[in-house]
C-alpha cells in the first residue's frame, strides 16, 4: 500500500522532477524516508541533502535558474520551514519556479501552539504565489499539481504543506 508520501514522490516524477533538495526532520520524517527509498531505487530521482534548510531553497532556486525546470526543496515544520524563506525570496525576486514542500504538525494540533506548530500558510503568503496545506490524502495530487502549474506559469515559488497525520 502506498502512503501519501509515496504518492507525492510518484507525482513529482510525473512532473519530470529529477532532483530534490531537502533537509530531514521529524516534521517531514515520513516524506524524508520515502524520498530516501526512492533515491536508492535509482529510478531517476536524486535526493540531495545539504547541511541546512536555507541551502536547500537556494539550491532549488539555482537549479531552476540554470536548468529552466521547476526546483524542488523540502523542509521540516516551523523552524526548518522558516529557513527556506531566503531562498524562496531569491526565487521570487528572480522570477524562478520553485515548489517547497514543508512538514507540519498533525491537523488536530493546528492552532493549539503545540511544539513547532505555527501558521505556515501565513508565513509563506508574502513570498509564494500559491500556499496550500494538504488536509486529506485525496487532495494531495490536486494540491501538488496546482503548485507546479502555478509556480511554472507565474515563475514564482509555491508552497505545499504536509501535516504529520496526512
Amino acid at each position: 500500500m502506498d502512503t501519501v508520501a509515496d504518492r507525492i514522490i510518484d507525482r513529482l516524477r510525473e512532473w519530470g522532477v529529477t532532483h530534490v533538495f531537502g533537509f530531514p526532520g521529524d516534521g517531514i520524517g515520513a516524506f524524508d524516508g520515502a524520498l530516501g527509498r526512492a533515491d536508492r531505487t535509482g529510478e531517476g530521482l536524486t535526493y540531495i541533502r545539504p547541511t541546512h534548510e536555507e541551502i536547500c531553497a537556494l539550491m532549488a532556486t539555482a537549479y531552476a535558474k540554470f536548468t529552466g525546470k521547476v526546483g524542488v526543496c523540502i523542509a521540516t515544520s516551523s523552524p526548518g520551514g522558516f529557513h527556506l524563506l531566503n531562498g524562496l525570496y531569491d526565487a521570487q525576486m528572480d522570477n524562478q519556479p520553485v515548489v517547497a514542500i514543508v512538514g507540519q504538525q498533525g491537523l488536530a494540533a493546528l492552532g493549539t501552539a503545540t511544539q513547532q506548530e505555527s501558521s505556515l500558510e501565513r508565513v509563506f503568503q508574502d513570498v509564494a504565489c500559491y500556499v496550500q496545506t494538504i488536509v486529506s490524502p485525496e487532495q494531495a495530487d490536486a494540491v501538488l499539481d496546482t503548485a507546479f502549474r502555478t509556480a511554472g506559469l507565474r515563475l514564482q515559488p509555491a508552497v505545499v504543506i504536509i501535516p504529520h497525520d496526512v
